[in-house]
C-alpha cells in the first residue's frame, strides 16, 4: 500500500486527502456497520492502494486487507510540512526511510 498525502481544496474548503481521497465519516460508525454487516456504509477496497493522479474527492473510503496478511505500506509526503499517522493493528516493523517519491527500487535500501 502506498499512501501519498495531499493537502488539497474540495468545494473550497482546505482538505487533506490520501490517494486523491478525503475521507467523509458516515453516519454509522464502521466497526458498527461492519459487526453488523450493514449494507451500504462503506465498500471494502474503495481506497486506493496507491496515488491515482485524478483530482481529489470526497468518500468513506477503506482499504482492503485479509487477517494475518503480509502488508508493506509506504507513506509519501510531498508536502512542506511533516504529517502524523496513527496505524492500529497487530505489529509493525520499520524497514526503510528515504526522502523523495517511493519506487520499487527503493526496497534495495530496506533494513
Amino acid at each position: 500500500m502506498r499512501l501519498a498525502n495531499s493537502r488539497v481544496t474540495i468545494n473550497g474548503k482546505l482538505r487533506y486527502a490520501v490517494n486523491s481521497v478525503s475521507f467523509v465519516p458516515a453516519d454509522t460508525p464502521l466497526k458498527v456497520a461492519d459487526f453488523y454487516n450493514i449494507q451500504g456504509v462503506f465498500t471494502p477496497g474503495s481506497m486506493p492502494d496507491a496515488l491515482s493522479g485524478g483530482p481529489a474527492y470526497l468518500q468513506t473510503a477503506v482499504m482492503a486487507s485479509n487477517m494475518r496478511d503480509y502488508v508493506e505500506v509506504v507513506f509519501e509526503n510531498a508536502e512542506g510540512s511533516v504529517q502524523s499517522w496513527h496505524i492500529d493493528g497487530y505489529a509493525f516493523w520499520v524497514v526503510g526511510m528515504d526522502g523523495g517519491q517511493w519506487t520499487p527500487a527503493s526496497r534495495q535500501n530496506y533494513n
